[in-house]
């Protein structure tokens, strides 16, 4: 199919007839486990990644425009788009924000940031657009908050601020916990001394014990080091208790 079109309601409809034609139905129902979502066709990310850099070189805007599909894989196909675009950050954050508010699942946010080596070139001003999403309250802006801060931020230059908002996070919402998690182990595989003294000092249970899980389940630290971090684990408090 011809992906490099003006687009409308008509040829958006036959878009996902073309995007079932490329259906791997061992993919589909492997993939549902993984990011527990029903509405699935089954593509894999490299095929997505390849009709996205396609999409993205012609008029993208009316793709947004008409991406309205509940399948993951077309709004996927969005997100992906973003991180292929030239032009200037503050056009990019409008669309990431547009896109933001059609997202229903963790990996539209994780593979979204992944393709958005951008924010390279654009440092500080990803950096106050990554702090500004974490204080939305909605889930998947704060974890996309949170994972850009992770793949871009754990640096030299930043890590003391990364820590310092990121241990502050309070949220109830699973996926943000756990972006929280992902990037406090991270954090203290590439800065232990540092990560660690924010670590202890984490309140929420949950976010610092999978932290911990996290660390030991890491092949980048000796069997030694897993012992101690094993011992700092937290018991789970007793209902009642």
């Amino acid at each position: 199919m011809n992906l490099n079109i003006e687009w409308n309601k008509n040829n958006y409809l036959e878009f996902i007839d073309y995007l079932k034609t490329l259906q791997d139905i061992k993919y589909r129902d492997f993939h549902k486990k993984i990011i527990l979502n029903d509405n699935v066709i089954g593509i894999k990310t490299d095929i997505l990644k390849k009709i996205a850099k396609e999409i993205s070189k012609g008029d993208y805007e009316s793709y947004f425009k008409y991406n309205n599909s509940d399948y993951y894989e077309p709004i996927m196909i969005e997100g992906l788009v973003i991180g292929y675009l030239k032009c200037d950050f503050d056009d990019i954050i409008i669309y990431i924000n547009n896109y933001l508010s059609k997202v229903n699942n963790w990996a539209h946010i994780d593979l979204l940031v992944s393709n958005l080596k951008i924010i390279k070139k654009y440092e500080k001003v990803g950096f106050s657009y990554a702090k500004k999403l974490i204080h939305n309250k909605n889930t998947f802006y704060k974890r996309c908050g949170i994972i850009i801060l992770l793949d871009y931020y754990l640096n030299d230059k930043y890590i003391d601020k990364v820590l310092d908002i990121v241990s502050k996070i309070n949220t109830n919402d699973y996926y943000v916990k756990m972006g929280v998690s992902w990037l406090m182990s991270i954090a203290y595989i590439k800065y232990k001394e540092k990560t660690l003294l924010y670590l202890v000092n984490i309140k929420d249970d949950f976010i610092y014990n999978k932290a911990l899980s996290k660390i030991i389940d890491s092949k980048r630290i000796s069997k030694e080091e897993k012992l101690f971090i094993k011992s700092l684990k937290r018991e789970k408090k007793k209902i009642g208790s």
